[in-house]
């Protein structure tokens, strides 16, 4: 039986991996001309926009030198599909 997951980017890890690799938040900030309380805000669970979440999945991309295919996600859901007889 086939699972069906969704994910969604686990922007705390993104964030963490890009100033891990150091970057401070106020240059984070200011690469996605955000506030430094925008990307605090990330962090803590907010979701960005589609925009400012594209950029930052790029500027993520360019930080580590990492794919789009390693970009950290969590599944948030996972359900069965059940095929008809």
């Amino acid at each position: 039986m086939p699972v069906i997951a969704t994910f969604k980017t686990d922007w705390f890890r993104v964030i963490t991996d890009i100033t891990r690799c150091g970057v401070p938040i106020h240059e984070i900030a200011r690469e996605l001309d955000v506030s430094k309380s925008a990307v605090i805000g990330w962090k803590q669970g907010a979701e960005p926009g589609h925009s400012k979440g594209e950029a930052l999945i790029e500027f993520w991309r360019s930080v580590t030198h990492l794919s789009r295919e390693r970009l950290p996600v969590n599944i948030v859901s996972r359900r069965f599909v059940y095929g008809r007889k």
